[in-house]
This record gives structure tokens, sequence and C-alpha cells, in this order.
């Protein structure tokens, strides 16, 4: 490099007028620019452009130094007219696409890529990044095979692999990613995010305790890979075998956060009786279980009680967020920023009670709760358990879902809500119809739950049932059930418990409502476990389609008791050992005057239980003032 800068110099004393002269002025930039000099990278450039306007390697040069300093829109300008300059030009075609990707403009990036692909079709990195590209706009099928492409023009490279595998994932190509996964992790068994989109492979075929595991050893390999964390922690959940404090312990393990600075003082005024400022932190202010369980909430708040401000941590929107945004005090988009900032921003706004909606799911933000943003902080609605952390406060939830011995298992203090921990308000159309088993002689059981909930005791329980009621049938659904490789397994489950697969109906994915149409196919719902539903049980119960359910000791088999107590119902359709629950399934078949009164008397009891709102909302302004007058009191010295 010092001998290419010196020929430069050269160039410049003997011709400095000569087009040999512009070239060597921005090569000359570029080689400041890679030693960290970006003043005067920028000054090299501009004097090469000066004396060659028309040097289209000039305009390419400046546009990288612009993109690298975070100029987007003039690093865009750059490498256009680099690109109109020399149609030819690959590096300009191809950054010209990188530009466009970062300032989320998929749709101009992609014909980019493409260009230089033209160019230059043997350079797996062109490809690589067209599939991301197209993965950016939601074209799976066309990510993993850009990605292949990419794969095959090297395919001893690891990361390309990694990538392949997660990309033929979200195609629903299951068994081939698990074959570039495996081939990802012998290239190199310390990939950590390699053994992190293997575990989403076998999540996505319903293969619970193997997708822990894989998550289990990224983390192990990666303590910084907190989506790994959060996957293995949440998907303890659906292992039957584990008890509430070993799951407990877990969280508690992972969750650890050594060396973390003390939390500078609060300056929030401690005046108990003011105007709370509440935010709420989620990844989910959209069509999803969270977003819709959200909007009696942010719609019922008493504004002379709360402020109510949400932190959307992901980007995008439907018309749930906009509902959402709508009767939010303050909305505030903040996916682009780290755990600090966010950290930040919130004490800007005077954040009093900062409550996590997430859990151990995916998106959350429980490193910005680790930084101790608010003075309190608490974690509610989304996920039934311990977060783990030792930064939160409190833990929401309602006392059907937590008996009093499983508060042990809990980092935070247990607050319990007079009823049911959510309110739950659905459509009024469609309505429930009556029970399919009138019209067609036979019972048919139903599930929409994730398949990562039927572990192999749920298989033979829902067998048995089968087997024991003449003629019926059991409807699953779930988006991968449209995939043969996922679904002939599970009908090979079955039928290793007498179960012939023909009396299987297994659907994918549907619209919101016809989703809840399909329940008019269903005469009852069998409740999974130890992960039973909750959102799904919402929907069945609010389509007059009773829910068997067999709560256990820990909180996430209780979801749908908890939904059950609210509306008085416990004692009917709750049972509590796997006898018992397969006898009620049986016996709920055999009586259809049961059935039709259940159809016809579960949605207005839902509406009194579950989705009265102003009770709700008040419950839990009550739980915001009483936290709140406490922090009060300590800092006043008087608790």
């Amino acid at each position: 490099m010092d001998e290419a800068e010196a020929l430069y110099h050269r160039v410049l004393r003997q011709a400095p007028q000569s087009p040999e002269a512009a070239k060597s002025l921005t090569n000359l930039g570029v080689i400041a620019h890679g030693r960290g000099r970006t003043g005067e990278a920028l000054t090299l450039h501009g004097q090469a452009l000066a004396l060659a306007p028309q040097l289209a390697e000039a305009w390419c040069n400046r546009g990288d130094l612009l993109s690298d300093l975070g100029r987007l829109e003039e690093a865009e300008g750059d490498f256009v007219r680099a690109c109109d300059l020399s149609p030819a030009l690959l590096p300009a075609w191809f950054n010209l696409g990188n530009v466009r990707l970062r300032r989320g403009d998929t749709a101009q990036a992609e014909p980019c890529y493409r260009r230089a692909a033209a160019l230059a079709p043997h350079l797996p990195l062109i490809h690589a990044q067209l599939a991301r590209c197209l993965d950016a706009m939601g074209q799976a099928e066309g990510a993993a095979d850009a990605m292949e492409a990419a794969w095959r023009l090297a395919p001893d490279d690891w990361r390309l692999l990694t990538d392949l595998g997660a990309l033929q994932q979200q195609a629903g190509r299951l068994h081939a990613a698990q074959n570039s996964l495996r081939a990802a992790i012998s290239l190199n068994p310390s990939h950590a995010a390699a053994h992190y989109n293997l575990g989403n492979v076998f999540y996505g075929e319903g293969r619970a305790a193997e997708a822990v595991a894989c998550w289990q050893a990224a983390w192990s390999m990666d303590p910084s890979l907190g989506e790994a964390a959060s996957n293995a922690l949440n998907g303890l959940h659906y292992l039957p075998d584990l008890t509430g404090d070993e799951v407990g312990r877990v969280h508690r393990r992972m969750m650890e956060r050594d060396g973390s600075p003390p939390p500078a003082p609060h300056a929030n005024a401690a005046d108990p009786g003011r105007v709370i400022r509440v935010g709420y932190v989620s990844a989910d202010f959209r069509r999803h279980p969270l977003g819709q369980l959200m909007r009696p909430v942010l719609k019922g708040h008493d504004r002379s009680q709360v402020f109510a401000v949400c932190y959307a941590t992901r980007p995008g929107h439907d018309e749930i967020t906009a509902e959402l945004r709508h009767h939010a005090d303050l909305w505030r988009e903040v996916a682009g920023l780290d755990d600090g900032a966010l950290a930040q921003q919130v004490r800007q706004d005077g954040i009093d009670i900062l409550v996590d909606l997430d859990g151990q799911t995916a998106g959350n933000r429980l490193g910005l709760f680790a930084l101790r943003p608010a003075p309190v902080q608490m974690s509610w609605l989304g996920y039934p358990f311990t977060t783990g952390l030792a930064a939160m406060d409190y833990a929401l939830l309602d006392r059907a879902t937590v008996p009093p011995e499983a508060e042990a298992w809990f980092s935070e203090t247990v607050l319990l809500l007079p009823g049911s921990r959510l309110c739950y308000q659905g459509p009024e159309t469609p309505e429930p119809a009556p029970p399919p088993s009138l019209e067609r002689g036979s019972v048919t059981f139903g599930s929409f739950n994730n398949i990562a909930k039927l572990n192999e005791q749920v298989i033979a329980a829902w067998a048995r049932i089968l087997n024991r009621v003449p003629n019926s049938r059991l409807w699953l659904k779930w988006p991968h059930l449209a995939l043969d490789e996922v679904a002939s397994p599970l009908r090979q489950a079955f039928a290793a418990h007498g179960v012939d697969p023909g009396r299987l109906e297994l659907r994918g994915n549907s619209p919101p409502a016809q989703l809840l149409a399909e329940y008019a196919e269903i005469d009852i719902a069998l409740d999974p476990f130890p992960y039973c539903g909750a959102f799904t049980s919402c929907e069945a119960l609010w389509m007059g389609v009773p829910v068997v359910t067999l709560p256990g000791p820990r909180p996430f088999s209780r979801q749908t008791l908890a939904l059950l107590a609210a509306m008085g119902l416990e004692d009917e359709l709750a049972r509590p050992d796997l006898a018992a629950y397969e006898d009620l399934a049986v016996a709920l078949a055999a009586d259809p005057e049961r059935l039709t009164r259940l159809r016809g008397g579960l949605r207005p009891l839902m509406r009194q239980g579950i989705g009265d709102a102003e009770a709700h909302v008040a419950g839990l302004e009550r739980v915001f003032r009483q936290v709140w007058t406490d922090w009060c009191a300590r800092i006043k010295g008087e608790a």
C-alpha cells in the first residue's frame, strides 16, 4: 500500500491534469479511507471528480466512503451516477443494491443485485446479498433459491450454509434446511448460529426437545446470542418431565448479568397521587395475540390515572398497530435503538412503571430492563412465568395461573389481578354454529395449537380418546401442517397408536376470520399439555367450542384453567389427571345436549368473565397505583 501511494503521488507530480491523475486521486482516497482518514479521503475523491467528472470509479469510491459514514442518501446518488456513466461497473451496481437495502428500499435494491449477478455470475457474495434482499421482501422461495446459488459457488462456506438453512426453513423446506445446517455444523462445530437455526427448524417440525437442545448449545457457544437463550427458556415449557422449580432455576441461571453497572438514581417525582407514566414494551404491537389483548387496555385506560407510552421494538405495522397507536398517549418506534439508547429514551420520557409484555418470547428487550431505566419494572401478559431477570421487580398474573406454591419459582414478586391476567374481546362475527356432530353424526375433536405442544404423551392420550369414540375425527391446524414433510410424521405418530391416518384433518394457516369460522367444524377442543393454550383457547371458547384441559402445577399448563375459572367453568371442563381428562372428552362426545348448551353459552360467559374491559383495566390500574405508592414510600423513607 505504501508503494502504491508513492506511485500515485508520482503520477500527480508528473501529469497533474491527466486522466491518470484523476484516477490516482480517487485511489489515494481509497487508501486514506482504509486507514481511517475519512476527511482526507472525501477531499481526494472531490478533487478527482473536479478533474474528471465523468470518472465512474471516482463516484463509486466516494459512494463507498459516504456509505460507511452513514450518509446513505448521498451515497446512493454517487452510485447511481457511477452506474449511469459505466453500466458495466460491477461494484457500483452491487453497492447501490447494498445502500438501498440498508435504506429499506428493497424493491429498488433487487434489480441492482440482479444486474450485478448478470455481470459476475461466479461471485457467491452477490447471490447471497440478493437472497437477503428477497428475504427482506418476504419472498421466501426466491431467497432460498438465491442463497442456494451462492452456496453452490462456495460449497465449503459454512456461513453460507447456515444462512441457506435459515432461508430454507422460512420457505418451508424443512428437510433441506436440516441437511444444510448439519453440513454447516460438520464444517464448523462451534458455529453458534448454525445450532440456533437448526433449533428453529426442529421447532417448526414440532420437535421441541431437540429444538431446546440446539438452542442451549448455541447459547453455550455464544452467550451474547440472546435469541438462543430466550428460545431455550421458552422451549422448556413444552417439555413434560421438568418441575416448575427446575424451569425457574434455569431461567435465573441463564439470565444472570454479572458486571452490569448499577443503575443511576431515577429523577421521577415521588408523588403517589399523580398521573403514572406507564411504558409498555413489546415486539408484537400488531395482529398477534398480544397486540389484540392490548386493544381494550390502551383504549380503556383512565387518563386521569395513567399516561400510556408504547415502545414498539419491531418494525412493521398493520391495522391492529394503527388502532393501538391511536389509543396510546405516546407511541415510539424504537426498533433501531440498542438497549442503551432505548434506556436513555425511557428515562427522558419520565417512565414511572416500565412493563415488559414479551417475557422470553421472540423479539423481547429484556436487556433494556437489565439496565433498569425506570423506577418500577414489571412483566405481564405475554409470558406467564418468571423472566429470570433480577432487575424485574414484579410479575403480574392471576391466582388460577400461579398457585401459591409456584410463586417460589419466580425471581420477581408475584402480583395478582382479581380476575384473568388477560382481557379477550373477540369479533361479533362469525357467530357460534351448532355442534357439527348434530348434522354429521360423528364427533370432531380439534386443536389449533402450535404442534410443538404435541409431545408423545399428548398424542397417546388423544389417540386413546379417538379410539374410544367411534367414527370420531381429529382436526389439527398449524401453518407447517400444510407441508407434507411435517404432516406425514404426525399421521404416522397417531397410526402407531392405532388411529387410521384418514381420521386426521391436518390444515395449514388461514386468514383470521376464516380460522374462527373453521371452529364450526369442531365439536370439542382438546387442550395440549403441559404447554396448554391461551389465546387459542380464547378463540375456541369464543366460538362456542368447549376446551377440555389438564392443568398441571406449572403456570403454562394452567392458562386454559385460568380462563375457565374466570368463566365459572373450571369444574365442568378441567380435570386433575390424565384418565379423568380422557374420560371427560369421551363423555362430552356422547352428550349432544351438553355440547349444544355449551355452544350457546360460552360466548356470553366469555363476555362476562374474560371480556369485561372496564373491570380488567380498573384492576390493572389499582396494581399500578399500589406499586407506585410503594416506591414513593421507599424513596421518602416511609417504608
